[in-house]
């Protein structure tokens, strides 16, 4: 006979449930037959360099802000947090259907146009082939359900897969989605009562205000959203306050942009030397 802490329980099966997760990922349905997906399931004190590479870039945006908290909080007490990673490259198209999803006329001209124009931002690298990004959501959407088929709470994250890609955990990936698990308890990455000692009442609510309406028009993170209003959106920027950032604006995006490079410069050699150890196996 044996007496267990059902807390305890709980927390040890985060762990199993994640790898019931990941194998799921990895049954999800493929249109390409194509997507080499790649998968790491980080945890404990391997979950730092992501929380300060989150720590540097979150002044510059409420998202990354309010779920930088919550990782900080767990990690401040001591409870582990298993984070699945899932990412893949979507930035070469070898089906050659010349579907034009991507706004090129065939396979070979995005082709052509990634190698030359390759880039990554803080949160996702590009551009992508559409068909590949729908399967990479499908193995997403698999992992998330497989654990809510478990009442395990768990969310995929843009933020924490673009720390973790910024970190340096899978380097070879385009676009990388974070999934944090547990702990066990109650929506823990919905309604979060860690955040609620975090930021004073008029800064919640001036966020909230300030992103959730634009949800439906582009990704609110920066709290001041470029409308896209044209084709070429990204010449002339037009906002929702209806003006360009301002000289200090931009400076202090700058410089935390410019962090943000420094705590990966710092972080990265002991994040990749595990693939150094894994490689020579």
């Amino acid at each position: 006979m044996a007496r267990i802490d059902g807390r305890e329980a709980a927390q040890d099966a985060m762990m199993d449930v994640a790898r019931l997760a990941v194998a799921a990922a990895y049954r999800s349905p493929q249109m390409t037959g194509r997507l080499e997906l790649k998968t790491e399931i980080v945890s404990g004190k391997d979950i730092a360099p992501i929380v300060e590479v989150f720590e540097a870039v979150h002044p510059i945006s409420p998202v990354m802000y309010f779920d930088y908290q919550t990782l900080k909080y767990y990690l401040d007490r001591g409870v582990s947090i298993p984070i699945i990673l899932l990412g893949a490259d979507l930035t070469f198209a070898e089906m050659g259907w010349d579907c034009g999803a991507c706004g090129h006329a065939t396979c070979g001209k995005f082709n052509a146009y990634s190698k030359k124009n390759k880039s990554k931002t803080l949160l996702w690298g590009g551009p992508s082939c559409n068909w590949k990004l729908l399967d990479f959501g499908a193995a997403c959407d698999f992992a998330c359900a497989a654990l809510n088929q478990y009442r395990i709470d768990a969310r995929a994250m843009g933020t924490v897969g673009g720390a973790a890609s910024t970190a340096g955990f899978l380097p070879d990936c385009s676009a990388v989605i974070g999934i944090p698990i547990g702990p066990p308890g109650d929506f823990k990455w919905f309604s979060r009562a860690t955040n609620l000692d975090t930021a004073d009442y008029e800064m919640h609510r001036e966020w909230t205000m300030r992103t959730s309406p634009t949800n439906w028009q582009t990704f609110p993170g920066s709290t001041k959203p470029c409308i896209k209003t044209r084709d070429d959106w990204w010449n002339n920027m037009e906002y929702v306050k209806w003006e360009p950032f301002s000289p200090e604006e931009q400076k202090f995006l700058e410089a935390t942009v410019e962090k943000v490079g420094q705590v990966a410069t710092k972080v990265a050699p002991d994040v990749s030397a595990w693939y150094k150890k894994k490689g020579k196996k």
